[in-house]
């Protein structure tokens, strides 16, 4: 299994973990979770994930910071301006912002075009 067929969750609570374990394991992506995410004492795995979802609300500035370089679902209270996407090979990595309370059909339908992204670029 590479890179491209992992999900990290970066997640105080599971249900968001557990929602995505159960849609997308069957489709051969593996989900992963960790609580949070608090550089330097975590590192970013390696191989680093296709796409990190990542619940704002229960992390600080800089864990979303670090994944700058990895497609990133961001789950929060305030919507964000989405940056735009570049096609480019190399461009800026994908951010897709949701805000709470959010339908996990959503979450998922956006995990799976960022999946098909980076497997269409690379």
């Amino acid at each position: 299994m590479s890179n491209r067929d992992q999900v990290l969750v970066v997640d105080e609570m599971s249900d968001t973990a557990d929602v995505l374990r159960a849609v997308l394991e069957p489709r051969g992506l593996s989900v992963n979770r960790v609580r949070r995410y608090e550089p330097p004492e975590l590192p970013i795995p390696d191989p680093r994930p296709a796409v990190v979802v990542l619940d704002a609300d229960a992390q600080e500035a800089p864990a979303a910071q670090a994944w700058h370089n990895v497609p990133l679902v961001v789950i929060g209270q305030v919507r964000i301006t989405e940056s735009p996407v570049a096609d480019a090979p190399g461009a800026p990595a994908q951010r897709h912002f949701l805000q709470k309370p959010f339908q996990f059909a959503e979450l998922v339908q956006a995990v799976e075009r960022m999946i098909a992204r980076q497997r269409s670029i690379g």
